[in-house]
């Protein structure tokens, strides 16, 4: 244990079974309100394998990201609602990393204004330690695997680029989230074919979260909204009504 400026730094206490002592250390971020549930937390990641690093919400947080160079970061604001989603919209504008949100506000509408924003997992507390930690360890294989794919996408004037994760778009950049990244990543993976909601929502969130399709059309409207130009009549992103969506290659635009 480290104390670096105003955060604690945790180097990773084991290898967790099934990763090699030669591999990097998963490297997390974890911004907190409340020091002492903190506590615990980051103990739990560090014994499990992870580098931590823990932070307050109320101090800057780009010399973490920039020293740290995390994986992903775990988010822990304050329980009111307007705190905790004042939360997610700094962080988000301030970082386009993973972020994973930790809450005992169960409420629903908290939750989905906490996606619309941005945020990629939304956790609700008291959750087991083995349960979280299998979470968060899904959530990393499923973000190093697009990020780790060498595959490049052309698509008529689509680009994506999974190593540095930047889509372009008849020449402009498009920023999306990591979570928009992977969705976009796996409609293009099969342009002109029906991919069902089941099968988008195990490759993008996890096969525990088939059932939950209110999260693929949360994150489909995103993308229209960044991709069509019109997103109320989708060109690219069809809906296959009841069974799934399929990727159509975009046209040129016609200049007069």
């Amino acid at each position: 244990l480290r104390r670096v400026g105003e955060g604690i730094r945790m180097e990773p206490k084991n290898q967790p079974s099934g990763r090699s002592g030669r591999d990097e250390a998963k490297k997390l971020l974890v911004l907190y309100a409340d020091a002492e549930r903190a506590a615990s937390l980051t103990q739990s990641l560090s014994a499990a394998g992870f580098e931590v690093v823990a932070s307050p919400l109320s101090i800057s947080r780009e010399g973490w990201v920039e020293q740290l160079r995390p994986h992903l970061i775990l988010l822990l604001p304050p329980p009111e609602p307007d705190s905790l989603l004042e939360a997610c919209e700094t962080l988000r504008k301030d970082s386009d990393l993973p972020v994973v949100l930790l809450s005992e506000c169960a409420d629903e509408l908290s939750i989905t204004r906490a996606l619309e924003l941005g945020i990629d997992e939304y956790l609700v507390e008291p959750i087991g330690e083995r349960e979280l930690l299998a979470r968060i360890e899904a959530i990393l294989r499923r973000i190093l695997r697009y990020r780790d794919a060498e595959e490049a996408y052309q698509l008529g004037e689509l680009s994506l680029s999974p190593i540095d994760q930047s889509v372009e778009l008849r020449g402009n950049k498009i920023a999306l989230s990591p979570i928009e990244f992977r969705l976009l990543s796996c409609l293009v993976s099969a342009p002109g074919k029906v991919l069902t909601h089941q099968t988008l929502m195990a490759r993008v969130w996890g096969a525990e979260y088939v059932d939950s399709r209110h999260y693929l059309r949360l994150y489909v409207r995103y993308l229209r909204e960044k991709l069509e130009e019109d997103p109320t009549k989708p060109q690219m992103i069809i809906s296959e009504w009841g069974v799934g969506y399929r990727f159509e290659a975009p046209a040129s635009i016609a200049v007069a």
